[in-house]
């Protein structure tokens, strides 16, 4: 391990915990059930974040040859990616420049060699020009030059898509200052060079920040995941650190034990610990021992969100058995884990929200980066949602 602020990390978690956590959080925290319900609040989440900070995408591997194309919506924006003849991805809004109609659905990547609105049959090519338009001259003095599909700013950095869902160019979107050095962490860990293996994507009835929560703190992985991956960590031995709006993690894996008697070069990110980035607002990055999971939560309402996990591997498999251990693994950790315990359990709590059996949650300790990412909420909305 080379990395400063990884070896930073490590040397606090094997120096201890306890005088840190008392430092953070000397007391509980609390925030009311409203935020995660209230329309008001959904309203300013919406024009405050998601459509004007850049949100990952997706990673470019999953698009890797011209003609790929995608589909996403969010909030109330269809988006469309699309790797050009040139090999350049582009984003564009997922609407005929003629009617409005959407053009396509490819919820999975899928491969097209022009895009033809299905209402008259206007044509664009991969770049998002038009290619042709029927009866062009029923259309008297118009350009098709001017007619292209509408872009929306988006840029392809660390091996992530990174975009805003609204009309504008790549020059809209500051995205080096908006990482505030993120990147490097990215690059450490070879996030260009990993393979997008599967992915998956799911409406579950839990507000988006609930599942965002999930992932912020420690004190759950042995309890709700007691039958899966719980056993291969510590309990509640984790650190985290902000970094611009962000949030770097660690958690203790059992092997951690080990590096009191290794040298600093030796501490490995992946057997060691597990690596948790936060990109805010709603991107989870976990770093598994040998894959990679980004998790992405796109709001569908207050109490519904489209959670996307697409599975990094270091490379294609190269052979049967490679291929068999990843399928199993995504099948474990998107089956087993996420979708029957960290989802499951954000739903539960959303079923109970408004029954008014909690006033307030009470946050300890364990959970201190709940509190920081909700700070950062609040300082991006002009709310205050955590009280002491």
């Amino acid at each position: 391990m080379r990395h400063p602020a990884h070896l930073a990390q490590f040397r606090r978690l094997l120096n201890g915990l306890a005088a840190e956590r008392a430092e953070k959080l000397a007391r509980p925290f609390h925030i009311a059930p409203e935020v995660y319900y209230d329309p008001v609040r959904a309203t300013l989440e919406q024009e405050r974040l998601f459509r004007r900070m850049p949100l990952v995408l997706g990673h470019e591997s999953t698009l890797p040859k011209p003609g790929d194309t995608l589909t996403l919506d969010i909030i109330d924006r269809p988006l469309l990616l699309l790797r050009g003849r040139d090999g350049q991805l582009r984003g564009f809004l997922n609407a005929c420049r003629h009617r409005g109609v959407r053009l396509t659905d490819c919820p999975e990547p899928t491969r097209k060699s022009s895009l033809v609105c299905p209402y008259h049959n206007w044509t664009y090519d991969l770049d998002g020009r038009v290619k042709h338009i029927p009866c062009l001259d029923t259309f008297p003095g118009l350009d098709p030059a001017q007619h292209g599909l509408t872009p929306f700013p988006l840029e392809v950095r660390h091996g992530l898509i990174w975009g805003i869902p609204q009309a504008g160019d790549a020059d809209d979107m500051d995205l080096s200052s908006f990482l505030s050095g993120l990147g490097e962490d990215l690059d450490v860990f070879g996030f260009k060079a990993m393979h997008g293996f599967a992915r998956a994507v799911t409406r579950r009835k839990t507000n988006w920040k609930l599942i965002m929560d999930a992932f912020l703190e420690s004190y759950h992985v042995v309890r709700l995941h007691h039958k899966t991956v719980g056993p291969f960590f510590q309990d509640g031995a984790a650190i985290l650190d902000r970094v611009g709006r962000h949030i770097r993690s660690i958690v203790a894996r059992q092997e951690f034990g080990e590096i009191a008697h290794l040298p600093e070069s030796d501490w490995d990110a992946r057997r060691h610990v597990s690596f948790a980035y936060v990109i805010y607002p709603n991107t989870v990055l976990v770093l598994h021992p040998d894959y990679t999971s980004i998790l992405t939560m796109y709001p569908a309402g207050t109490d519904e969100t489209d959670f996307v996990h697409t599975m990094l591997t270091p490379h294609p498999p190269r052979n049967d058995k490679e291929r068999d251990h990843w399928q199993r693994s995504f099948a474990l950790i998107e089956g087993g884990v996420f979708q029957a315990e960290d989802l499951w359990i954000s739903e539960r709590i959303q079923a109970s929200l408004r029954s008014g059996a909690n006033r307030h949650f009470t946050f300890g300790q364990l959970e201190y980066g709940i509190k920081v990412f909700h700070e950062q909420l609040d300082a991006d909305l002009g709310t205050k949602s955590v009280e002491d």
